[in-house]
């Protein structure tokens, strides 16, 4: 069997690099695994987007960057294997191309996703304001200065997840005492991120680490108001689709403001959505996620 490698300490690239083994069909050979081997899904939506990505041209000298991107989780993909990536060319138009890609694992797909790329143009323009009252990420602690600071009010888990995962991603909330309580807690999410490797990124490679960094965080939103604290144990959460669309350029090495509410938590599902600024301001994307939500077992 083709073997992945462990993904620590790779570069930004590295988490979405694919090998070519036919013109529309790719195969990876970097995994991240959340929990129980299981596989991370930002970083099969990345990957599935790099896929894509690679199948269009600059038709007639216009270079076609991704403007929107439709997922569904079909089955939890597991890290100790690869994943194949099968890209259909559903449409090449004037300005708009059009893709499918598949995420196969062990000969089962484990997701799919339409993409729309688009050549630029002149338009209108206007933006969501950046909310009001948000300070600098100059003026935050990372997680591994708030798992020190906040000390023994952290549970020993959440304290050791702090300080010793995602080191490759730099991660300052907005209201870190929003994770330790749940009385009166509106489901609203302000976090910083950037990712620290992504400097040498090239432009689509840009629009598919933000497409990875977008899954970190945001389905925990819906959960806020009923989980203590939140992420919890006692909580199951799997992603089940994923829609994303790309306003303009930004760079995921620089800070980027996540601003996520979540409107609605039904029948053992949570709706979170989210608005992406860059530091100054910029409206650079907008993203929205159902995830499921059930309180695990006592069995497991």
């Amino acid at each position: 069997m083709q073997t992945v490698r462990e993904w620590d300490g790779v570069s930004a690239p590295e988490l979405i690099a694919l090998e070519r083994l036919d013109r529309d069909l790719f195969r990876n050979h970097l995994n991240q695994s959340n929990a129980n081997d299981a596989l991370f899904g930002g970083q099969v939506l990345a990957q599935s987007l790099t896929a894509a990505t690679h199948t269009v041209d600059d038709m007639g000298g216009l270079p076609r960057g991704v403007h929107s991107l439709h997922g569904y989780f079909l089955r939890a993909g597991r890290a100790h294997a690869p994943v194949i990536y099968q890209v259909d060319r559903t449409r090449d138009g004037g300005r708009f191309s059009t893709r499918r890609v598949i995420a196969i694992q062990e000969g089962e797909p484990i997701f799919h996703m339409e993409c729309g790329f688009h050549a630029a143009e002149g338009g209108f323009e206007h933006q969501a304001a950046l909310p009001p009252g948000i300070p600098a990420p100059s003026e935050l602690l990372a997680l591994p200065e708030l798992a020190e600071t906040m000390g023994e009010r952290l549970p020993d888990w959440l304290r050791e997840r702090w300080v010793h995962r995602d080191t490759h991603i730099d991660v300052k909330p907005v209201d870190p005492e929003s994770f330790l309580r749940v009385e009166g807690v509106i489901p609203r999410r302000a976090i910083w991120m950037r990712l620290k490797s992504g400097a040498g990124a090239t432009p689509h490679e840009q629009c598919c680490l933000l497409a990875y960094l977008s899954d970190y965080w945001l389905a925990g939103t819906a959960a806020m108001p009923h989980t203590l604290p939140c992420p919890s144990p006692s909580l199951f959460m799997a992603s089940l689709d994923h829609a994303m669309w790309f306003h303009r350029p930004m760079r995921v090495d620089e800070w980027l403001l996540f601003d996520t509410d979540s409107p609605s938590a039904q029948a053992g599902r949570g709706m979170s959505r989210g608005l992406i600024y860059s530091g100054n301001g910029v409206l650079v994307s907008s993203v929205a996620q159902e995830a499921l939500l059930r309180p695990r077992r006592a069995d497991g």
